[in-house]
Formats: C-alpha cells, structure tokens, sequence
C-alpha cells in the first residue's frame, strides 16, 4: 500500500479510537467478520487473530468492511497490495478464488491500520490501550507525558484540581502534584500523613487545556509497574500483584498443594537433581522365542533460573541395534540431523563403547543461550553425513567440546527445568508467581506490550490441566481426570489420551497414571505412566508396548534438594571448543519436534 494510503488508514484508526465513530455504532461485515474467517465468535476471533489488541471487535470489523468493500469495488487496490502485476496473476495467486483474497487484503490493510496506530506514542494499561479522547501522550526530555485525567480515570482514581494543584484519589491514598512542581507527595488518607515523597524530573504543564503529567512517576505512585517498549513507542503499565492474583485464583487447589511441599529455605543458588533408570526391553519374537534386554542410566543436574548443568551416565551395551530407531522410521530428520547422528552412532557404536557411556551438557538462556556438549563416545555422530568434518571429529574424540546449536532450538531455553527448579527450591510460591515470572522473561526486555496475552494464554494452558474445576474433593485429596484428546482438539479417532491424578494437600505427595494408545493400518501401540510422590522425590513407570513387536518398561526415580554450587553454563576454562552448526530441526521417532532438555536426553535412553 502506498504511504499516503497508510497515512489516511492510521488517521481513520485514531478518529475512530478517539471516541468521534463509537463503537456501539461501528458496523460489521455481511457475514460478520469473525464468521468470514472460521471462528463462532468475535471474542473467540479476538483471542486467536488480533494480532496488536489496539482495537476492539467493532472497531477492527468497521475497518475490516470498509477496506473490504474498497477491494471489491477496485481489485487494483489488492493487485497492487500484494506486488502482482495484475488481477489474472492475482488471481493464480489464490487458486482462483478472487472473494478469499479480497478478504485477506482487507484482514491485511485492517491490521496495518492497527499497526500504524499503535506505533504511535501509547500507554498499555493492565493489557488494555488507553483511549485519550481529545489529547494525546507526547515525549518531553525523554519522559513520557499523559493528559492526566484520562489515565487517572483509566486507573480508577477520583481526580481533583485546584489552584495549581493536581490529585487523584485511589485505595486509601492521595497522590499530589502540582504544576511547575517537581515533587509527588503519596499521603495515607486516614491520617493524613505522608507516606512517600519522591522527586520527579519532568514538571506537570498544561497543554491545550490539558494537564500533562509524567506517566511513569505517577503509575508507580500508585504501585505499578512501568515498562518501555521503544519498537511501538508504547508505556506498559501494569499491577503486578493484581496480575499474580487473579491467575492464582483459578489455582487453588494447586496452589495448597505447593504449599504443602517439603522447605528447604528459599536462599540456595541451585538445584541438585540426581534421575535414576532402568530399562527392560523385550522383543517379541513367536518363532525363535522373546528376547529380554536391560539398560541402565544416571543423570545428576544442577539447574537455576538461567543455565543447565548436566551429566548422563549409562550401560546401554546390553539394547540391541533395533532399540534404537532405523532412519527411515524417524519422520521429517533428514539424514545429517543432530538426533539421528546419534542413534547411527548408539546403532553401531560396539559394546565397549555402549558400557559407560558418559555425556556432559551445559548451557544457559541468558544472552545468547549456547549449549554444549561433552562426550568423546559419541564423536563420529556426523560420519558420513554432508556435515563430516574429520577434523571436528578427532577433536571431539580427543575431549573437545562441541557448541551444537542455541538453546532455544534444543534445550527450549531451559524452560521445563528452570520453572520445576523454581518450585521445587519454593523460590516462587505460587503458580500466578511462576506464570508471571516466565511471562516477564519471555518479553525479552523488549516485548513488553505481549505481557498480559502471554500470561493469560499460559495461565489457560495450566488451567485445562490442572484448574480448580478439574478436581473433585475428598478431604485433603483432589483428583482430576482428563481426556487429553478432547483438551488438545485431536481429529484422530484412532487416538486416546487421558491422565487422572491426585493431589494431596495435607502433605504434598501426587499419584497418578496417564493412558495414551494409537492404531493405524500397520500397526497399533498403547503407553502408559505410573508415577508417585512430591516435587522433590518423584518415581514413575513408562511402559510402552507396541503389538506383536516389542515391550518397553522404564523405570525412574528423581530426587532434588537446594544447593549452594550453581551450574556451569559453559565448558570448563581451557576446553577446546567445536563450533559444530546444525540448523536441522530434531524430531522423536514419533515425529515430534524436540524442544526441551527432557526429549533430548530421552534420546539416549
């Protein structure tokens, strides 16, 4: 679109949000929108396709028909939107169907409107823009200066004005500023006194008849929290302990039951893990009779809030090459893959190699989240693929280091680790605290508009596993039973997922099984899990049976406590280290891309 264009959509977008086409009168589409996009309902629309959340249904739909009846009435509009050359390659475009790219052209001209606005100077409050009828924030000196009745109201506070002086009442306490003034005075209205005095470096004026003051001294006067997002100009307001609060409301249950977890004080700097396994693999075999085989495994883990340390200990020379996957059986990994380089490896490793396998990992999130990687056994992983490098390869052997990939891509940032870690030390108490914690940091310092819809789209996420409403009581125990088909919205008929489990909130112990079975035309196998304990002492059961072939039982037990030794998240000083690049994306052999630090361990066991 032309900038003049984008120019004219964005000043629609702020006469419409200042209040001079309300919205109670914005008119919707024919059908309405959200029904020409596959949804039941704006609010349904609005949680998966509003991308920027600075308007609202009838704003976004208003703008939406009228972008829409522009199109059709001239085609030119989306050729020259979408750089074709005219409206036959557009149409080849979209297979034809001119209606279904009208519609997308008028999705995408209603959200550049939306963007344009929003990078506009705005403030966020709590999720929500706040809409300033009649002015408007404005930079003065590098401090963000807003009409002040506008975001008093929007805060709930009771506004008053007199001979220079501006306050604004909200939950007990009186807020004082005056004109010229460089000083907020917070006073207890009970008593009178003053409770805070705090120097502010931008002076309340007047503008227009309005009354600016500095939006950061003054949210935080009131208790909240102030964030800059510099990409959308966009002061991010929000109370944090109201936040944390009502997430936790959904969370009872499961929040005694934290509670309820053995303490170990909340100032050690780490986590000290140490997982135990044993394996048992059978493959069935009617002619020449079953065949039994046994593994073991011990990994000892030092985890915090940003990096992993890790070491993994096992006797896998007793598995058989079949244990671990042919080729073609993995989906989607190509052949020079992280994963499958290593089963080729275990695959044709000999036996020797396969009686004390050792593997060192460690990595962190912070900055650029490398992972590391430490096991001279595994150093002819890429023989033969097209990344083999003999000379990595012999290094590797030697005892050299390899920095595989970032942690995003394997270790998924530590995430499962770092949030267990968390509870398990009771650094956060609460599942509200966990869920707003991750949601801060998953902003990236930068992001901080997406706050509120990440925590509450997490906060849904835990709640359809583990939300009050699941539970039925029975004294202190509370037990949910869920049909993970129906929760994940899966199509397969032939598939069955279900987990019930029980939380006991009187001294902190869970129990519990999961179910999951899948059949196609070649072959039909059923997974089950058994597991038992608390946060810091777990044991459970994997068995996994595929029909007619083979039988796989795991056997595990976890223990954790609070330690002062924090993790290294980089290889000891002096060790060689690989820069090994492998920009595959890993998938288990059920097709499944691996994200975290448990499915790429699971890789070895």
């Amino acid at each position: 679109m032309k900038k003049r264009n984008r120019f004219a959509a964005a000043a629609l977008a702020a006469l419409l949000l200042a209040g001079s086409a309300p919205s109670a009168l914005a008119l919707d589409a024919i059908p309405p929108m959200y029904q020409q996009f596959g949804y039941d309902s704006a609010e349904e629309y609005m949680e998966q396709e509003s991308y920027y959340g600075v308007f609202d249904y009838d704003t976004l739909s208003d703008h939406y028909r009228q972008h829409l009846d522009a199109v059709r009435s001239n085609p030119t509009l989306a050729v020259e939107y979408w750089g074709y050359d005219d409206l036959e390659g557009l149409s080849i475009g979209w297979d034809g169907d001119l209606e279904e790219c009208y519609r997308d052209t008028a999705r995408a001209l209603t959200n550049d409107d939306e963007y344009e606005l929003r990078c506009q100077l705005s403030v966020q409050l709590n999720g929500a823009y706040v809409h300033f009828a009649d002015a408007h924030p404005e930079k003065v000196n590098g401090r963000v200066m807003v009409p002040f009745r506008a975001i008093a109201e929007a805060l709930g506070a009771e506004v008053d004005y007199n001979a220079g002086a501006i306050t604004a009442k909200k939950d007990g306490q009186t807020l004082a500023f005056s004109l010229g003034g460089k000083q907020l005075t917070i006073t207890d209205n009970s008593t009178g006194k003053v409770i805070k005095t705090t120097a502010v470096d931008s002076a309340p004026y007047k503008k227009k008849g309005r009354t600016y003051v500095p939006v950061r001294f003054f949210a935080e006067g009131f208790g909240l929290t102030v964030q800059w997002e510099n990409s959308v100009q966009t002061a991010v307001l929000y109370d944090r302990d109201a936040l944390i609060a009502d997430i936790d409301s959904h969370f009872t249950v499961l929040n005694q039951w934290l509670k309820a977890q053995p303490s170990y004080g909340q100032n050690a700097k780490a986590l000290s893990s140490t997982i135990n396994v044993s394996t048992d693999y059978t493959l069935y075999d009617s002619i020449a009779g079953d065949k039994s085989y046994r593994a073991s495994a011990k990994i000892n883990a030092l985890t915090d809030e940003n990096a992993a340390e890790v070491h993994l200990s096992a006797d896998l020379s007793d598995l058989p090459s079949e244990y671990y996957p042919n080729y073609s059986s993995i989906p989607f990994v190509t052949d020079d893959s992280f994963e499958w380089s290593i089963f080729r490896t275990l695959r044709s490793s000999d036996k020797s190699t396969l009686k004390n396998l050792q593997v060192d990992l460690c990595g962190s999130d912070s900055g650029a989240g490398c992972f590391y990687m430490h096991s001279p056994a595994l150093s002819e992983m890429y023989r033969g693929t097209e990344k083999d490098r003999p000379e990595e390869r012999t290094a590797m052997k030697n005892g050299a280091w390899v920095n595989v990939a970032t942690m995003d891509t394997v270790f998924g940032a530590t995430d499962f680790a770092e949030r267990w870690s968390e509870l398990a030390q009771g650094k956060v108490n609460t599942v509200g605290e966990s869920i707003v914690i991750n949601s801060e940091k998953n902003t990236y310092g930068y992001e901080w508009s997406k706050l509120f819809a990440d925590a509450y789209g997490e906060c849904r996420n835990w709640e359809a596993l583990a939300g009050d409403s699941l539970f039925t009581r029975s004294g202190s125990r509370y037990t949910a039973n869920i049909d993970l088909q129906d929760m994940l919205g899966s199509d397969l008929d032939t598939s069955t997922s279900t987990i019930k489990y029980t939380l006991d909130t009187s001294n902190g112990s869970i129990s519990g099984s999961t179910s999951s079975s899948y059949t196609n035309w070649y072959t039909q196998s059923i997974t089950t899990i058994e597991f038992s304990g608390n946060l810091r002492s777990l044991s459970f059961t994997r068995t996994e049976q595929v029909k007619n072939k083979s039988k796989l039982v795991r056997r595990s037990t976890l223990t954790a406590s609070p330690t002062d030794t924090a993790p290294a998240a980089t290889p000891p000083k002096g060790s060689k280290i690989i820069l090994w690049d492998t920009e595959s994306t890993y998938y288990d052999e059920d097709g499944n891309e691996i994200t975290d630090m448990s499915d790429f361990l699971s890789t070895f066991l």
